[in-house]
């Protein structure tokens, strides 16, 4: 007989969703993009990470960087990152992970890179000047921050639908998801996860959750009051495949 448990019924948002997280992104294609914010590492520089989740960023920030601390709220999520820093020998001295969340959090340090991946959606645009004014000042002067997420196109609305199929052993999994826009900027999102034995319909989990849209031009009137500046041009970046839509904002904290 399947079993189904819900989100709702958990204090932590992803208790079960950590391994699925990595199972539905394993591919190199798969948002938030690795390489994206991997390649924006200064040489050598000490990084944060707000929302590392599983920690794909992660991994591959840290690999370059001097030092990376990552802010992650879910303790399940926090625990699938340790886990996989404790077989990483090369990384274990680099990387300190603390339970922290945006928009505020105060670490009494400062940074040369801050970088934001999936995390936006999680943010209440009111919400906004907060984060910015906390990863300003966390940012070195001349420090980089990046973040995707910042889309022109309109809040989901859709019916439930399979987003992508796995298969481990003899179980394959089914992601679905389906989308109820409250509000121009704000949809309800549901993610159903599937696993099938052999063909046999054996376990139904689901994640419900708001996302917030943001739109490049408010988002960089924000960090610009917040003394976040494009990095170059209009600070816009290609982070996804849609050549219409920049998907990504790069700035930098103004040197004194």
């Amino acid at each position: 007989m399947p079993t189904g448990t819900d989100s709702t019924a958990y204090g932590d948002p992803y208790a079960i969703t950590p391994g699925y997280y990595d199972l539905f992104r394993a591919n190199e294609n798969a948002l938030p993009s690795v390489s994206f914010f991997a390649d924006l590492t200064p040489p050598d520089a000490d990084a944060l990470e707000i929302g590392p989740g599983t920690g794909r960023l992660a991994v591959a920030v840290a690999a370059r960087a001097r030092s990376l601390t990552c802010l992650e709220r879910s303790p399940t999520m926090r625990a699938v990152l340790i886990s996989k820093l404790a077989q990483r020998p090369d990384l274990r001295p680099k990387v300190t992970v603390l339970d922290g969340a945006a928009p505020a959090f105060a670490l009494g340090r400062t940074f040369d890179y801050v970088y934001l991946g999936g995390v936006l959606e999680h943010v209440p645009p009111g919400d906004r000047p907060e984060l910015f004014a906390a990863i300003a000042a966390h940012l070195k002067p001349g420090g980089l921050c990046a973040m995707d997420m910042v889309l022109r196109m309109p809040s989901p609305d859709q019916a439930e639908r399979v987003m992508d199929e796995q298969d481990l052993g003899d179980c394959r999994y089914i992601l679905s998801a389906s989308a109820e826009r409250l509000g121009p900027d704000l949809s309800k999102l549901r993610q159903t996860y599937r696993t099938y034995l052999r063909g046999e319909l054996i376990a139904t989990e689901s994640v419900e959750r708001l996302h917030n849209m943001h739109r490049p031009e408010p988002v960089l009137k924000d960090l610009a009051a917040a003394g976040l500046h494009p990095a170059e041009g209009d600070g816009l970046a290609q982070a996804t495949p849609l050549p219409d839509d920049p998907g990504a904002v790069v700035v930098r904290k103004a040197a004194p």
